[in-house]
């Protein structure tokens, strides 16, 4: 069956060409007694959709999802200490091989698509803390254990074209670890970027 699917892509007559994009997205609250601390998302990703039909493409993503919390805020511990700062950082990468349907014509000036696919997730962490203890101040690391795991992707896009080769694409996607489709409304993202088409 690969087989065959290869021989019907590399047939001679399909309308290829290729999509490339580039997103990001950030989202940052400030909160604490003193406004000092906060919570930071960033998501960063580019792709590649080629079009071996007139309206459906295989396409390749990688991205990076940070989030960053910092408390600063002083939390007493129970055994007399304080901890007077935390910054955990979690870092995942998510690479993504899938399908794209789009929904009109690349020359059309609006084009809507929706994706589905695999994907592998590569999650890592730590957390940094400053704790006063008996009047002086340490500080220490805790390092997360490295995590893989296997989900599923799907996702909606809407394209601006703004010139012939060039347009801006907003895109909402929903990644489900191991599959589990009870889980697709835990992991959602929304991102903005600029997509070519040549």
């Amino acid at each position: 069956m690969v087989l065959l699917l290869l021989l019907s892509v590399f047939t001679p007559g399909h309308a290829a060409y290729y999509e490339v994009s580039a997103n990001f997205w950030q989202n940052r609250q400030v909160y604490g007694a003193s406004k000092d601390s906060s919570n930071l998302s960033q998501v960063y990703s580019t792709g590649v959709a080629w079009y071996v039909w007139q309206l459906t493409a295989l396409e390749v993503m990688a991205q990076r999802q940070r989030n960053l919390i910092t408390e600063n805020d002083p939390v007493d511990t129970a055994g007399g200490d304080q901890v007077v700062s935390s910054r955990n950082e979690v870092v995942t990468d998510t690479f993504s091989l899938g399908i794209k349907q789009a929904l009109a014509s690349p020359k059309a000036r609006i084009i809507p698509a929706v994706t589905m696919g695999y994907a592998k997730q590569i999650l890592q962490g730590s957390t940094r803390y400053v704790v006063e203890q008996s009047g002086s101040v340490e500080q220490f690391t805790v390092e997360d254990d490295r995590r893989t795991q296997d989900s599923c992707f799907a996702g909606v896009s809407l394209r601006l074209r703004l010139t012939e080769f060039s347009g801006i694409t907003g895109s909402y996607r929903s990644i489900m670890p191991n599959c589990d489709t009870d889980t697709i409304s835990d992991n959602t993202q929304f991102s903005t970027g600029l997509s070519w088409m040549f």
